[in-house]
């Protein structure tokens, strides 16, 4: 395994989740709940499971104290160092790790992971990938999961699961190019090029980039001179990976790179990744290097590998995935967190005997009246709910409140809301903080405070 003098470790955090405002409007989108633990837990029990010691988590700087304490409720080991970035600034992830960078954070090879990420996956071969080609780039991709029509909490709408194209060069898992799938109707362009220097490229349009990306440090430093690229899947990958494909030392034409790109190239990210003769020549002649790819450590100073990884992975980047990872994780909870043993917390007070514990989750200090059905559903911290109620499929956040003889089905209730007596809610998303009226009959409706989200 890597050591923290091989590798360093960077999660994304301080996206503000505009693709789920429904439910960031007043929490941050690392911290919402998945089976009851936050966001950003999983990628770092990831992290620790794969050997690493400490981590830099970037988030928004007004986000930090929120963010610190939380974590600070479990037993991780990892240690955590927080960095904030400011809030009136667009900063993109590129920007970011530009910013760890430019703040003397990077001392070796990056990897980088997002918040938002669920999965099981070994990261190990992802490693070894970087490490045996001795990669600029190597990132994760694993076959879209659970894509079956799923019904969202909300309006009506068609919601499409975030896939890309992805071209390999069969022998070698090398990364051809990379580009989402919405960006193409009928057809996806080839460049000859690719097809003279790759003899066989295998197209693959079922894959989610899972955003876990190893990164050489000269890449971190080309960052530097570069401070147009914003991005790391939109702008960077794509431009290394561009790269990558121009015959050795030829640079481009300024202007017409920046056409592509919309970028003004200030260096040559070729040169900066060229090793050393000696270097090389001592591991080429090595056990170290796999004698088929000799031609390509030969001739190219960039390279950048796929791993196409078994097992489960979600990005919760949106509210239906968001939703598609809080009913996978009642039938693979031990399997995604590791966590063995009772669902339900010893500290929750269950008096209802039609709680089903083995599709349910019931946080600490969970109240759940008598004469109560629940099933499939995740009950946060300190929610109360009364009795005749009838709760299935659904995710009630910490602090809600559920009334008297409610029927709440595939709903999403949010922290701190009141579900008054008496409503009937099916395929909902009720709002932090709002109050359902009595007697209340909704049907596929965000129910908030709409003023609020307008602000937003």
């Amino acid at each position: 395994m890597y050591t923290k003098s091989q590798l360093q470790a960077v999660i994304m955090a301080a996206g503000k989740g505009s693709r789920m405002t429904e439910l960031t409007a007043r929490k941050p989108k690392c911290l919402l709940p998945v089976g009851n633990l936050p966001m950003i837990w999983f990628p770092l029990n990831l992290l620790q499971k794969s050997g690493f010691q400490d981590v830099f988590i970037v988030v928004l700087e007004t986000n930090k104290s929120e963010i610190q304490a939380t974590l600070e409720k479990f037993n991780l080991k990892i240690k955590i160092e927080l960095i904030g970035i400011p809030v009136g600034e667009d900063w993109g992830t590129a920007d970011s790790l530009r910013h760890l960078e430019e703040s003397n954070k990077i001392k070796s090879d990056v990897l980088v992971l997002s918040c938002d990420l669920i999965t099981n996956v070994d990261l190990q071969p992802l490693f070894e990938l970087f490490r045996k080609h001795n990669a600029t780039v190597a990132a994760l991709f694993a076959p879209v999961n659970n894509t079956s029509p799923l019904t969202v909490p909300g309006p009506k709408s068609k919601n499409k699961t975030e896939k890309d194209f992805i071209g390999i060069e069969e022998s070698t898992s090398r990364l051809v190019f990379v580009a989402s799938a919405s960006d193409f109707e009928e057809e996806l362009p080839l460049p000859c090029r690719l097809v003279k220097k790759f003899g066989r490229i295998a197209l693959n349009s079922q894959l989610l980039d899972a955003h876990v990306y190893i990164f050489a440090r000269a890449l971190c430093k080309y960052l530097v001179s570069n401070k147009n690229i914003s991005t790391i899947k939109g702008e960077l990958l794509p431009h290394v990976v561009r790269k990558q494909m121009q015959p050795k030392h030829k640079k481009m034409d300024q202007d017409k790179a920046a056409s592509v790109i919309g970028i003004d190239l200030k260096t040559d990210l070729q040169e900066m990744s060229e090793e050393n003769e000696l270097i090389l020549k001592a591991r080429l002649m090595s056990a170290f290097t796999d004698s088929r790819l000799e031609p390509v450590y030969k001739s190219d100073s960039l390279r950048c590998y796929a791993h196409l990884a078994d097992g489960i992975t979600i990005r919760a980047n949106s509210l239906m995935e968001y939703t598609r990872i809080n009913k996978l994780i009642l039938e693979k909870w031990s399997e995604l967190t590791g966590i063995e043993g009772n669902r339900i917390s010893p500290t929750a007070t269950i008096s209802s005997t039609q709680l089903d514990s083995d599709s349910c989750l019931v946080g600490d200090k969970a109240d759940i009246s008598e004469k109560t059905s629940i099933k499939s559903t995740i009950i946060a911290p300190n929610v109360a709910v009364s009795p005749k109620t009838r709760i299935t499929s659904s995710v009630i956040m910490a602090s809600a409140s559920i009334g008297v003889g409610c029927t709440i089905q595939n709903c999403i209730v949010c922290e701190d809301s009141v579900v008054s007596d008496g409503c009937e809610l099916k395929d909902c998303l009720v709002g932090s903080h709002f109050t359902v009226p009595v007697g209340g009959k909704h049907s596929n409706e965000v129910l908030t405070d709409v003023d609020h989200l307008m602000e937003i």
